[in-house]
């Protein structure tokens, strides 16, 4: 490097200062007049108010390393720098964006998932103009959502209709007539509908994992998400417990109470009751609303008072605290 105004010349880890009669060799020097300062490898030239900073691949530092400031250290300490400046912090920080909290997009009710997964697949063929995904993946997705819609579907509900038949061939074989002829009670599945087959295993999780995919799209938005069902509603307000509302109605013979309870989203309540002041107990589980408690009164001439306490129910049990207690009146 040559710098002629000043008459500059490093080469090789040597300093040539010709006017101000300084020479320095591999050395460390440090002189005072003209603020020269070589240290190892690494060489400042501070002169008429005019700084050059120079650096080379040092023992301490290692390539990329950051330049010492002049004048951070002590210069009559002889410590010639002290430690490097960190570096600026341009680091942006970015306010999250609140949105309103929203409810499950996939039913936690199983009746209610049919129409989820034939929705799904319908609409993914639709939206993948736009989404851009590999039409090979979108395929065996779009298998996954049919065979669900039908298994969880028609499917199940032919199982269940032949639930009775079931049991009843059962207690045949049980306590039957001894010595008659038995067969079991066969259930035949109803049929594939055209263009849905076996899947493995697994295919919900398929799913989930490829909405993941889908809304990490750059062409994703919220529009795209509502189409496919993949998006849940929106939730106003956080539900720890059910809601609900009592209501006295006459039925036949007797004051009935009306249980009008919201579940925002679960499968179901449990509904806990007690009368008189009495034991709660366990009333019954509910899937949809309303519930209608037809007992009896316990004097059936004398007017009882009954509390009412819902839980949540996730399919398997309880789960949550109850809500707040209400309470009626129900008369003869």
């Amino acid at each position: 490097m040559v710098l002629h105004d000043d008459r500059i010349i490093l080469q090789k880890r040597r300093i040539v200062l010709h006017d101000d009669r300084i020479i320095s060799g591999q050395g460390r020097v440090v002189l005072s007049d003209d603020r020269i300062i070589l240290r190892d490898d690494r060489t400042i030239l501070q002169r008429r108010r005019t700084a050059l900073f120079f650096t080379q691949e040092s023992r301490d530092g290692g390539e990329g390393a950051v330049m010492p400031l002049w004048g951070a250290g002590n210069w009559n300490s002889g410590l010639l720098w002290g430690p490097s400046a960190p570096p600026p912090n341009n680091k942006t920080t970015h306010k999250r964006k609140h949105t309103m909290k929203r409810q499950p997009y996939f039913p936690r009710t199983i009746d209610k998932r049919p129409e989820w997964f034939g929705n799904f697949a319908t609409q993914l063929i639709a939206a993948n103009a736009t989404l851009g995904l590999p039409a090979d993946d979108v395929t065996d997705i779009v298998a996954d959502a049919r065979f669900c819609e039908y298994a969880c579907g028609v499917w199940l509900a032919a199982v269940r209709e032949f639930g009775p038949a079931a049991t009843a061939s059962i207690e045949e074989l049980l306590s039957g007539t001894v010595g008659a002829s038995f067969t079991l009670a066969v259930f035949t599945a109803p049929a594939l509908p055209s263009g849905v087959a076996l899947v493995a295993a697994g295919a919900l999780d398929r799913i989930f994992l490829f909405v993941q995919t889908i809304k990490s799209r750059p062409s994703y938005t919220e529009a795209i998400g509502l189409q496919l069902g993949i998006v849940g509603a929106e939730d106003s307000a956080e539900n720890p417990v059910p809601t609900f509302s009592l209501k006295v109605e006459r039925g036949e013979g007797c004051e009935c109470v009306r249980v009008a309870f919201k579940k925002y989203g679960r499968a179901g309540v449990v509904i806990h009751s007690r009368r008189n002041g009495g034991a709660w107990e366990m009333l019954a589980i509910d899937l949809s609303s309303p519930y209608l408690d037809e007992r009896a009164l316990l004097v059936p001439t004398a007017p009882e008072i009954r509390e009412y306490r819902l839980q949540f129910f996730d399919g398997a049990g309880a789960t949550g605290e109850f809500s707040p207690t209400q309470s009626v009146t129900v008369a003869p």
